[in-house]
């Protein structure tokens, strides 16, 4: 791999944590709290879990707005790390890691709206 796509695959494993966390962070505030892997965690940990909290999503007991940002954070995310897999598995392919950061950036702002929400819920 040439330096650049060291540097992209670097920054998407980078992202796909960040986001994460992210995740991690407000599925532990939502009205019903999900609790996701923390920790040294593996994509068969934290695939399953993400999977979790897209399909208790819509069952929050908060706005539409929030359950759509949860949601779309979720499948974002998990559209980044399949993205992310055919990265390895198949070869770097620079469309592919641009769409992995792409859909992370979305996945964070939706991630960003929720947990504004959820701090004025706790304040």
């Amino acid at each position: 791999m040439s330096d650049h796509e060291d540097e992209m695959m670097d920054l998407a494993v980078t992202r796909l944590r960040n986001v994460y966390g992210g995740l991690v962070a407000c599925c532990a505030q939502l009205p019903l709290p999900i609790t996701l892997p923390t920790g040294v965690v593996t994509n068969f940990d934290t695939v399953p879990a993400v999977r979790r909290v897209e399909e208790l999503a819509d069952e929050q007991p908060m706005p539409e707005e929030q359950k759509g940002a949860l949601y779309t954070a979720a499948v974002l995310w998990l559209a980044a790390a399949d993205l992310y897999r055919l990265l390895v598995e198949e070869g770097y392919v620079e469309a592919r890691a641009a769409g992995v950061l792409g859909t992370l950036l979305i996945a964070r702002d939706s991630l960003k709206e929720l947990g504004t929400w959820l701090l004025e819920q706790s304040g």
